[in-house]
């Protein structure tokens, strides 16, 4: 088993101890890949007669279908590995992984925003 407990889930290039990546400068900088080429990451803005305003409604819908795109690439490697497809074991782990933290942020979200909705009933009541 590795040092951080996910056995069989990292690369060769992953794996190892905290003081193996302080060694290995390749391993303690490497960078986060950012998002994919052409993949939205500003929120809409909406221009009006007062100038431009944040769309959060359209930024929401985007955010809802970007999970749901998630969603369906895990469903579609899941039926692949299941059929016996070549797909490795760690790209559907991935991705169920971007699914879930992709899922649980919007969950959030939507706890916050009736939260919200009900300190604002309340205040107005």
């Amino acid at each position: 088993m590795s040092s951080f407990g996910i056995e069989g889930m990292v690369s060769p290039a992953t794996s190892g101890t905290f003081a193996d990546m302080l060694q290995n400068p390749g391993l303690a900088n490497r960078r986060v890949q950012g998002p994919a080429e052409g993949e939205k990451v500003s929120p809409k803005i909406a221009g009006g007669s007062s100038g431009p305003q944040l769309d959060f409604g359209g930024t929401l819908a985007d955010a809802i279908d970007r999970v749901d795109s998630l969603q369906g690439e895990v469903a579609s490697k899941t039926q692949a590995l299941a059929t016996g497809e070549p797909v490795a074991l760690h790209d559907v782990m991935v991705s169920m992984g971007k699914s879930e933290v992709a899922f649980n942020l919007l969950l959030e979200v939507r706890n916050k925003l009736i939260d919200a909705w009900e300190k604002l009933s309340r205040s107005v009541v």
